[in-house]
Protein backbone atom coordinates (compact mmCIF):
# COMPACT_ATOMS: atom_id res chain seq x y z
CA UNK A 1 0.00 0.00 0.00
CA UNK A 2 2.95 2.48 0.87
CA UNK A 3 4.46 1.55 -2.57
CA UNK A 4 1.41 2.25 -4.45
CA UNK A 5 0.68 5.66 -2.49
CA UNK A 6 3.90 7.22 -3.39
CA UNK A 7 3.65 6.31 -6.53
CA UNK A 8 0.23 8.16 -6.69
CA UNK A 9 1.76 11.20 -5.18
CA UNK A 10 4.58 11.33 -6.93
CA UNK A 11 2.20 10.97 -10.28
CA UNK A 12 0.55 13.97 -8.72
CA UNK A 13 3.38 16.08 -9.20
CA UNK A 14 3.37 16.25 -12.71
CA UNK A 15 -0.63 16.24 -12.91
CA UNK A 16 -2.01 19.30 -14.65
CA UNK A 17 -5.34 18.18 -13.49
CA UNK A 18 -4.23 18.22 -9.78
CA UNK A 19 -3.03 21.71 -10.30
CA UNK A 20 -5.85 23.00 -12.42
CA UNK A 21 -8.19 21.50 -9.13
CA UNK A 22 -5.81 23.54 -6.63
CA UNK A 23 -6.01 26.75 -8.49
CA UNK A 24 -9.44 26.88 -9.20
CA UNK A 25 -10.51 26.18 -5.25
CA UNK A 26 -7.64 28.68 -4.33
CA UNK A 27 -8.94 31.73 -6.65
CA UNK A 28 -12.86 30.99 -5.53
CA UNK A 29 -11.45 30.98 -2.09
CA UNK A 30 -10.40 34.35 -2.92
CA UNK A 31 -12.52 35.88 -5.52
CA UNK A 32 -15.82 34.52 -2.82
CA UNK A 33 -15.00 37.36 0.10
CA UNK A 34 -13.74 40.30 -2.48
CA UNK A 35 -17.15 39.49 -4.40
CA UNK A 36 -19.20 40.13 -1.55
CA UNK A 37 -17.55 42.80 0.11
CA UNK A 38 -17.73 44.95 -2.91
CA UNK A 39 -21.76 43.99 -3.28
CA UNK A 40 -21.74 44.88 0.82
CA UNK A 41 -20.27 48.26 -0.42
CA UNK A 42 -22.09 48.70 -3.50
CA UNK A 43 -25.82 47.66 -2.21
CA UNK A 44 -25.26 48.33 1.40
CA UNK A 45 -26.23 45.04 2.28
CA UNK A 46 -24.25 43.40 5.42
CA UNK A 47 -22.64 40.41 4.33
CA UNK A 48 -21.27 38.26 7.02
CA UNK A 49 -17.90 35.89 6.21
CA UNK A 50 -20.50 32.89 6.86
CA UNK A 51 -22.21 33.50 3.32
CA UNK A 52 -20.50 31.43 0.61
CA UNK A 53 -18.05 29.93 3.13
CA UNK A 54 -19.20 26.47 2.67
CA UNK A 55 -19.78 26.78 -1.35
CA UNK A 56 -17.09 24.82 -2.40
CA UNK A 57 -19.42 21.76 -1.13
CA UNK A 58 -21.26 22.55 -4.78
CA UNK A 59 -17.93 22.57 -6.72
CA UNK A 60 -16.07 19.78 -4.61
CA UNK A 61 -18.15 17.01 -6.38
CA UNK A 62 -17.66 18.20 -10.10
CA UNK A 63 -14.29 19.04 -9.91
CA UNK A 64 -13.54 15.59 -8.17
CA UNK A 65 -15.37 13.96 -10.98
CA UNK A 66 -13.33 15.14 -13.26
CA UNK A 67 -9.76 14.61 -11.55
CA UNK A 68 -10.82 11.10 -10.68
CA UNK A 69 -11.58 10.25 -14.18
CA UNK A 70 -8.73 11.50 -15.51
CA UNK A 71 -6.29 10.07 -12.65
CA UNK A 72 -7.48 6.78 -12.60
CA UNK A 73 -8.77 6.27 -16.32
CA UNK A 74 -4.74 7.73 -17.25
CA UNK A 75 -3.63 4.47 -15.01
CA UNK A 76 -5.99 2.35 -17.55
CA UNK A 77 -5.14 3.28 -20.67
CA UNK A 78 -1.68 3.35 -19.97
CA UNK A 79 -1.69 -0.26 -18.63
CA UNK A 80 -0.25 0.75 -15.31
CA UNK A 81 -3.20 -1.25 -13.11
CA UNK A 82 -2.65 -4.31 -15.20
CA UNK A 83 0.96 -4.09 -14.89
CA UNK A 84 0.77 -3.29 -11.18
CA UNK A 85 -0.90 -6.94 -10.98
CA UNK A 86 2.00 -8.62 -12.78
CA UNK A 87 4.27 -7.61 -10.60
CA UNK A 88 2.47 -9.42 -7.95
CA UNK A 89 0.41 -6.08 -6.37
CA UNK A 90 -3.08 -7.10 -4.81
CA UNK A 91 -6.38 -6.04 -6.59
CA UNK A 92 -7.79 -4.68 -2.96
CA UNK A 93 -4.71 -2.82 -2.48
CA UNK A 94 -4.69 -0.99 -5.72
CA UNK A 95 -8.38 -0.23 -5.38
CA UNK A 96 -7.60 0.92 -1.94
CA UNK A 97 -4.59 3.04 -2.49
CA UNK A 98 -6.46 4.69 -5.31
CA UNK A 99 -9.06 5.40 -3.03
CA UNK A 100 -7.41 7.04 -0.29
CA UNK A 101 -5.52 9.27 -2.49
CA UNK A 102 -8.54 10.75 -4.18
CA UNK A 103 -10.08 11.35 -1.08
CA UNK A 104 -6.78 12.83 0.53
CA UNK A 105 -6.78 15.02 -2.46
CA UNK A 106 -10.48 15.71 -2.01
CA UNK A 107 -10.19 17.19 1.36
CA UNK A 108 -6.68 19.30 0.51
CA UNK A 109 -9.33 20.77 -2.43
CA UNK A 110 -11.65 22.06 0.56
CA UNK A 111 -9.05 23.30 2.79
CA UNK A 112 -7.11 25.29 0.03
CA UNK A 113 -10.45 26.64 -0.30
CA UNK A 114 -11.23 27.50 3.30
CA UNK A 115 -7.61 29.06 3.82
CA UNK A 116 -7.49 31.63 1.48
CA UNK A 117 -11.59 32.68 2.13
CA UNK A 118 -10.97 32.97 5.74
CA UNK A 119 -7.03 35.01 4.95
CA UNK A 120 -9.65 37.36 3.00
CA UNK A 121 -12.53 37.05 4.37
CA UNK A 122 -11.94 37.79 7.91
CA UNK A 123 -10.61 41.52 7.82
CA UNK A 124 -13.01 42.38 5.24
CA UNK A 125 -16.15 41.09 6.20
CA UNK A 126 -15.30 39.98 9.83
CA UNK A 127 -15.51 37.02 11.57
CA UNK A 128 -18.65 34.22 11.70
CA UNK A 129 -21.77 35.48 13.09
CA UNK A 130 -23.15 31.92 12.93
CA UNK A 131 -22.43 29.61 16.08
CA UNK A 132 -19.17 28.07 16.41
CA UNK A 133 -20.15 24.86 17.05
CA UNK A 134 -22.16 25.13 14.24
CA UNK A 135 -19.41 26.44 12.14
CA UNK A 136 -17.57 23.54 12.73
CA UNK A 137 -20.08 20.49 12.46
CA UNK A 138 -20.56 21.75 8.78
CA UNK A 139 -17.09 22.00 7.97
CA UNK A 140 -16.53 18.41 9.26
CA UNK A 141 -19.56 17.82 7.13
CA UNK A 142 -17.85 19.15 3.91
CA UNK A 143 -14.98 17.03 4.29
CA UNK A 144 -16.49 14.00 5.12
CA UNK A 145 -18.55 14.56 1.77
CA UNK A 146 -15.92 14.86 -0.43
CA UNK A 147 -14.17 11.77 0.66
CA UNK A 148 -18.24 10.10 0.18
CA UNK A 149 -17.54 11.89 -3.36
CA UNK A 150 -14.03 10.72 -3.88
CA UNK A 151 -15.14 7.12 -2.86
CA UNK A 152 -18.26 7.13 -5.71
CA UNK A 153 -16.23 8.31 -8.44
CA UNK A 154 -13.37 5.86 -7.43
CA UNK A 155 -16.30 3.25 -7.79
CA UNK A 156 -17.25 4.25 -11.40
CA UNK A 157 -13.77 4.88 -12.45
CA UNK A 158 -12.27 1.63 -11.33
CA UNK A 159 -14.77 -0.32 -12.67
CA UNK A 160 -14.15 0.78 -16.67
CA UNK A 161 -11.53 0.99 -18.76
CA UNK A 162 -12.18 3.36 -20.99
CA UNK A 163 -11.10 6.86 -20.17
CA UNK A 164 -13.72 8.77 -22.04
CA UNK A 165 -16.49 6.57 -20.68
CA UNK A 166 -15.16 7.04 -17.43
CA UNK A 167 -14.94 10.60 -17.71
CA UNK A 168 -18.75 11.29 -19.28
CA UNK A 169 -20.04 8.58 -16.45
CA UNK A 170 -18.17 10.80 -13.36
CA UNK A 171 -19.21 14.33 -14.36
CA UNK A 172 -22.98 13.03 -15.27
CA UNK A 173 -23.27 11.21 -12.01
CA UNK A 174 -21.85 14.46 -10.20
CA UNK A 175 -24.70 16.78 -11.95
CA UNK A 176 -27.39 14.13 -11.23
CA UNK A 177 -26.76 13.44 -7.69
CA UNK A 178 -26.83 18.23 -7.22
CA UNK A 179 -29.42 17.83 -9.72
CA UNK A 180 -31.39 15.32 -7.70
CA UNK A 181 -30.52 17.28 -4.40
CA UNK A 182 -31.89 20.43 -5.84
CA UNK A 183 -35.52 18.72 -6.65
CA UNK A 184 -35.67 17.33 -3.17
CA UNK A 185 -35.08 21.24 -1.60
CA UNK A 186 -37.56 22.36 -4.15
CA UNK A 187 -40.02 20.08 -2.77
CA UNK A 188 -39.38 20.89 1.18
CA UNK A 189 -39.41 24.41 -0.03
CA UNK A 190 -42.74 24.29 -0.71
CA UNK A 191 -44.87 26.65 1.43
CA UNK A 192 -47.97 25.33 3.18
CA UNK A 193 -50.59 27.03 1.80
CA UNK A 194 -50.33 30.06 -0.97
CA UNK A 195 -52.34 32.81 -2.17
CA UNK A 196 -55.65 32.55 -4.26
CA UNK A 197 -57.07 35.51 -6.62
CA UNK A 198 -60.68 35.69 -7.00
CA UNK A 199 -62.97 38.50 -8.90
CA UNK A 200 -65.83 39.54 -6.92
CA UNK A 201 -69.20 41.10 -8.33
CA UNK A 202 -67.75 44.50 -7.93
CA UNK A 203 -64.65 43.57 -10.17
CA UNK A 204 -62.39 43.58 -7.49
CA UNK A 205 -59.84 41.24 -6.62
CA UNK A 206 -59.40 39.83 -3.41
CA UNK A 207 -56.78 37.54 -1.93
CA UNK A 208 -57.02 34.22 0.32
CA UNK A 209 -54.87 31.65 1.69
CA UNK A 210 -55.58 28.02 0.51
CA UNK A 211 -53.74 24.95 1.11
CA UNK A 212 -50.97 24.24 -1.62
CA UNK A 213 -51.62 20.63 -2.83
CA UNK A 214 -47.29 20.57 -3.61
CA UNK A 215 -46.81 20.82 -0.06
CA UNK A 216 -45.19 17.96 1.95
CA UNK A 217 -46.10 16.86 4.98
CA UNK A 218 -46.25 13.28 7.27
CA UNK A 219 -44.56 9.91 6.25
CA UNK A 220 -44.07 11.58 2.75
CA UNK A 221 -42.09 14.57 4.00
CA UNK A 222 -40.16 12.35 6.13
CA UNK A 223 -39.06 10.19 3.23
CA UNK A 224 -38.31 13.21 0.89
CA UNK A 225 -35.91 14.46 3.95
CA UNK A 226 -34.30 11.06 4.63
CA UNK A 227 -33.20 10.92 0.76
CA UNK A 228 -32.25 14.43 0.52
CA UNK A 229 -30.09 13.62 3.95
CA UNK A 230 -28.45 10.58 2.04
CA UNK A 231 -28.08 12.25 -1.06
CA UNK A 232 -24.05 13.81 -1.48
CA UNK A 233 -25.50 16.03 -3.88
CA UNK A 234 -28.51 17.45 -1.27
CA UNK A 235 -26.22 17.21 1.60
CA UNK A 236 -23.90 19.61 -0.78
CA UNK A 237 -26.71 21.89 -0.83
CA UNK A 238 -27.39 21.91 2.43
CA UNK A 239 -23.69 22.87 3.79
CA UNK A 240 -23.32 25.50 1.05
CA UNK A 241 -26.37 27.32 2.62
CA UNK A 242 -25.93 26.51 6.19
CA UNK A 243 -29.80 25.07 6.15
CA UNK A 244 -29.19 21.57 7.36
CA UNK A 245 -31.97 20.29 9.00
CA UNK A 246 -30.43 16.90 10.19
CA UNK A 247 -26.44 18.55 10.67
CA UNK A 248 -25.16 15.31 12.89
CA UNK A 249 -26.77 12.45 10.63
CA UNK A 250 -25.31 14.06 7.54
CA UNK A 251 -21.38 13.01 8.30
CA UNK A 252 -23.12 8.90 9.67
CA UNK A 253 -24.37 8.95 6.59
CA UNK A 254 -21.81 9.91 4.01
CA UNK A 255 -19.82 7.33 6.27
CA UNK A 256 -22.01 4.43 5.48
CA UNK A 257 -21.96 5.45 1.68
CA UNK A 258 -18.05 5.13 1.74
CA UNK A 259 -18.02 1.83 4.02
CA UNK A 260 -20.72 0.13 1.04
CA UNK A 261 -19.02 1.84 -2.54
CA UNK A 262 -15.82 0.88 -1.18
CA UNK A 263 -16.96 -2.36 -0.01
CA UNK A 264 -18.62 -3.19 -3.17
CA UNK A 265 -15.70 -1.72 -5.32
CA UNK A 266 -12.71 -3.92 -4.15
CA UNK A 267 -15.60 -6.93 -4.61
CA UNK A 268 -16.48 -6.38 -8.12
CA UNK A 269 -12.85 -5.25 -9.30
CA UNK A 270 -11.67 -8.56 -7.48
CA UNK A 271 -13.53 -10.34 -10.09
CA UNK A 272 -13.14 -7.99 -13.09
CA UNK A 273 -11.27 -9.04 -16.12
CA UNK A 274 -8.75 -6.60 -17.01
CA UNK A 275 -8.02 -6.47 -20.50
Amino acid sequence: MNKLLSANFFRLRKNKCFRGSLAFMFVIGIASPLLRYRDMKQSGYINNLDNGFFMCALFIGIILAVFCSLFIGTEHNDGTIRNKIIVGQKRETIYLSNMVTCSIIAITMCIVFFVPYLSVGIPLLGFFVADMKMIVMIGITVLVLSVTFASLFTLVAMLSQNKAIIAVACILFSFGLLFAGAMCNRMLDAPKTIPAYSIGENGENTAQEMENPKYLDGTKREIVQFIYDVNPGGQAIQCSTMQVVNLTRLPIYSLVIVILTTGAGVWIFKKKDLK
